[in-house]
């Protein structure tokens, strides 16, 4: 009979804590790149062994019960049994791992009700957080499934789709490819870069369509219009085509709506090329060939970044945007969501058509039209290779409001396109698990704010609660200060993990991906709420001119995360007063928390401080230097 006291339900707890913990060092030994599984099957066995074996060591030792052990070891056994049969494509630390975080999902909330109904609560908070345990139980649920696909690269060993493009075949036919590249108020130099790479490209039928779209400055642009009179004469045809437009609305969506109208009527595939990406070579030679399967609508490649090496700022902005395009997009596009990300993408002219051109009034039309397109009958690939590099945006204010754009555009199409969502036959099929999958990441800083509304309002009832001699000061469990330590170290490994699959391999730089990471955490949230307004948010672009304001400082440009910071700070100061009232452990466990999240808001001015020493090391790098003075 499964036993459902507390100490038998501390030592579960404790148990899949350990077994994630361990599974996350078996998939980093194992798994040394994206889809490269790198030890035999033969050790697979050992590998099983070991895992239960740790996991259950110290549970038992602690519990000195080995029967607390055996229900929710039945459990774990049963759920990856299951999977292996049902889904043959996991590895065994895979396996493990999904197992662990399965059979949590019903042991977490059993132990929390328990907890909730044993402290003695007043009857209006023990219901709140009754209904909270139960919200936050559908919301890890969905959570779940959703990140079974966004981290299949860490838990599967074998794939359906295609990981990688193969070398160039030799084609007896090549579709034309049509590469769009708008721009704004861009630096000539920047953007005569991208033109030469696009002229180098070993590709045979390809045109290129620059269009300038409301720059003011003549300085800027007729450097573009005169550069695509040297690479045509260069290339000895007619290959670089240049439009200068203004008034354009529709921002870059206006712009490559334009484009489109304009695109040779033989093109059948449109590529989207940002101002600043220079491209490899064989970015057409290797991707086109894929769009021989007439279900495909597009290629998605990584934003990747150059020239960031020498700077601390651009190392920590790079490092932060890798882990997501290198490891969680591969796995959405394994089942079915692969997203569109705006530059280095391949679309089919006849399905950015048939989805009705670029949406002008969203915040990531790159984003958004890859729902359209699915949603007319279209499926989608994305590819980890980088096949280009941009530039990072050179102060954490413009780094910032790119992120806000990220953040708000996704909110904007889940607001514009829910119906799409709805499941059969309420709403037309989309491929795999793209519904899940779209729905999922719109709501991911809706749902981080709601969680941290909800952590607020239960902690702070429940300290008015006792502080007022309404209840006994709550006494933490101490299985909470066990699971925190084995939390703690299987976020590093998995985290640290993330970023070895992603390429880097300096702690230093893990650190500082980490710290640009925390620092957008305010911004995040915000561009979640403002992304349900009905009123339309201003596109801004990322400038690629670094310009720092007179009198800047780190607080006073990260103000408002600077205040969050403060406030919390102030209130684990209280907690820590209060700790006679409030309980000890209670006043300590509060505390730890609001201190971790005034860090995280305060990685903000840090970052800042890290931004305005790059914009001053590179304007004294770029300073004439003084002539001597004629005698």
């Amino acid at each position: 009979m499964l036993d459902l006291s507390r100490a038998s339900l501390d030592c579960s707890l404790l148990f899949l804590a350990i077994l994630s913990f361990v599974t996350a060092v078996l998939t980093a030994r194992i798994l040394p790149a994206p889809h490269r599984i790198d030890r035999p099957a033969s050790e697979e066995p050992y590998e099983l062994l070991g895992a239960l074996a740790a996991s259950v060591a110290i549970p038992a030792v602690l519990s000195a019960r080995l029967v607390d052990l055996a229900p929710v070891l039945v459990l774990v056994l049963s759920v990856a049994a299951v999977l292996c049969y049902f889904v043959p494509r996991l590895s065994l630390p895979g396996v493990l791992s999904l197992s662990a975080q399965g059979v949590a999902l019903l042991v977490a909330p059993i132990w929390g009700v328990l907890f909730v109904v044993e402290a003695g609560l007043p009857g209006w908070l023990e219901s709140g957080a009754l209904a909270a345990i139960a919200l936050g139980m559908v919301a890890s649920a969905v959570g779940l499934l959703a990140s079974f696909a966004r981290e299949a690269v860490l838990t599967h060993e074998a794939w359906r789709l295609p990981t990688r493009a193969p070398a160039a075949p030799q084609l007896s036919r090549r579709s034309k490819v049509s590469l769009h590249l708008c721009c704004y108020a861009e630096p000539p130099e920047v953007v005569k870069a991208t033109m030469d790479c696009l002229a180098a490209l070993d590709y045979s039928d390809f045109e290129v369509l620059v269009c300038d779209n409301n720059t003011k400055d003549e300085r800027l642009w007729r450097p573009l219009e005169a550069h695509c009179a040297v690479l045509n004469r260069r290339l000895g045809r007619e290959v670089f085509r240049f439009f200068h437009v203004a008034p354009l609305a529709g921002a870059k969506a206006g712009a490559l709506n334009f484009l489109l109208k304009r695109m040779a009527p033989d093109a059948e595939i449109v590529g989207v090329i940002d101002a600043d990406y220079q491209s490899r070579k064989d970015f057409l030679a290797r991707l086109v060939p894929f769009f021989a399967d007439p279900e495909l609508g597009y290629i998605q490649t990584p934003h990747d970044y150059r020239a960031y090496d020498h700077s601390a700022y651009l190392t920590a902005c790079h490092w932060e945007y890798m882990p997501t395009n290198k490891v969680d997009y591969p796995g959405v596009s394994e089942y079915g969501g692969a997203f569109t990300i705006g530059t280095m993408c391949l679309l089919r002219a006849e399905a950015l058509r048939r989805a009705g051109g670029w949406a002008e009034w969203c915040l990531t039309e790159d984003s958004e039209v890859s729902v359209r397109i699915r949603a007319a009958g279209y499926r989608g690939l994305y590819f980890g290779e980088t096949f280009g590099a941009g530039l990072i945006p050179e102060t954490f204010d413009d780094y910032r409001k790119q992120r806000f754009r990220w953040t708000a555009g996704p909110v904007q199409q889940l607001r514009r396109h829910w119906r799409l969502f709805l499941p059969a036959p309420l709403a037309p099929r989309l491929p795999g698990w793209s519904k899940l999958l779209e729905v999922t990441r719109c709501m991911t800083p809706l749902l981080s704010l709601a969680g941290l509304a909800f952590g607020a309002l239960a902690t702070v009832g429940a300290a008015l609660v006792v502080a007022s001699g309404h209840a006994a000061a709550i006494d933490v469990p101490d299985i909470a200060w066990l699971l925190l330590p084995v939390g703690f170290a299987t976020w590093i490994v998995r985290t640290v993990h993330r970023y070895r699959l992603s390429g880097c391999t300096d702690p230093r730089d893990m650190l500082r991906g980490e710290i640009a990471r925390a620092s957008l955490d305010y911004v995040v949230l915000t561009a979640g709420v403002a992304g349900l307004s009905k009123r339309p948010l201003a596109w801004r672009r990322t400038p690629k001119f670094a310009v720092r304001s007179a009198g800047e400082t780190p607080f006073a440009v990260a103000r408002s995360e600077t205040v969050a910071g403060s406030v919390c700070l102030t209130l684990a100061l209280l907690a820590g007063l209060g700790a006679s009232r409030l309980g000890g452990e209670f006043a300590l466990f509060t505390g730890l928390g609001l201190i971790t999240m005034a860090l995280r808001f305060f990685c903000a001015p840090l970052m800042v401080a890290l931004g305005i020493g790059h914009v001053e090391r590179m304007a004294a790098t770029l300073a004439p230097e003084p002539q001597p003075l004629a005698a």
